[in-house]
């Protein structure tokens, strides 16, 4: 089985066992669940987890929702950033501002547990944070550039490319036929599927590699490509540099760099073709 095939597999869901989320009756299926017990089981399950995965996480695990979330929660989020965590508990009174401080920390969604959360509604929660870190990173470095369809199709991509899909895969997030999204791409002055996808595995490589521990075999997986020679292949191409050569923590600054550069360059080229066809226009003679 390719490394793309096993991506497309059934997600990890991590999902800390305490009596917070034994009261969501079932969880959805499609998933691959694993319970831990303690913030250390916690963190060694996400240590080599995919950023396909999710965790599901009570934020109160070992102490009273009165004392706040548990500083370990921060700690394994700092450490597995690409990874989405849903916080899940309950949003009332006093705890609604430990829900504002569960944000700041990083949480990719908060669960409130006041509300019936059938699997339908839960499974909506994980569908909706899935890749989000990645999503974030590349909506920033894109700034003021593009329209909401463009950072739509940006947003696509990064689905895709945590789940280890293609082009048929994105075109499938908008219910369409691949040729339909290559013309959105040309009219969103956005990269072609294939290179936007392209790019989302390559940034999503150079942010696997500033965690600390990941393997380079680890991140090439984690980021759908076969091998490390493979990832290390997509960064030279694209982000003009190889982890071997370069400090693990500045190859995302090269990709970025050169993803903005190459936005750009495909912005201008949309530019030049609508100021062409606006002048061919003017001068088209009558009849």
């Amino acid at each position: 089985m390719s490394v793309r095939a096993a991506l497309n597999g059934d997600p990890l869901l991590i999902v800390t066992e305490t009596p917070v989320l034994k009261r969501l009756r079932e969880l959805p299926p499609g998933y691959r669940v694993r319970g831990v017990d303690t913030w250390g089981e916690l963190a060694a399950a996400m240590e080599n987890a995919p950023p396909s995965a999710t965790v599901l996480a009570d934020p109160f695990l070992g102490r009273r929702a009165a004392d706040g979330p548990s500083p370990e929660l921060k700690r394994v989020m700092l450490r597995r950033p690409m990874i989405p965590v849903v916080a899940v508990m309950p949003l009332r009174g006093e705890l609604m501002a430990h829900a504002d401080l569960l944000v700041k920390w990083g949480v990719s969604e908060v669960l409130n547990l006041n509300l019936q959360h059938p699997a339908d509604a839960i499974r909506d929660v994980l569908r909706g944070v899935r890749a989000r870190p990645l999503k974030r990173e590349a909506e920033r470095l894109m700034g003021t550039f593009g329209s909401e369809n463009a950072r739509r199709l940006v947003r696509a991509s990064c689905e895709v490319a945590v789940a280890g899909g293609g082009a048929p895969e994105m075109a499938a997030i908008f219910g369409v036929d691949p040729r339909t999204v290559t013309t959105w791409c040309r009219r969103e002055g956005v990269p072609p599927p294939r290179r936007l996808l392209a790019w989302a595995r390559v940034l999503l490589a150079s942010l696997l590699l500033r965690e600390h521990g990941r393997s380079i075999v680890n991140v090439a997986r984690g980021a759908g490509y076969a091998n490390d020679h493979a990832v290390r292949r997509a960064l030279r191409e694209l982000a003009g540099c190889d982890p071997g050569g370069v400090e693990r923590d500045k190859v995302f600054n090269h990709a970025a760099a050169r993803f903005r550069d190459d936005l750009r360059k495909v912005r201008d080229r949309v530019r030049e073709r609508r100021r062409d066809t606006d002048t061919g226009r003017t001068h088209t003679p009558d009849g």
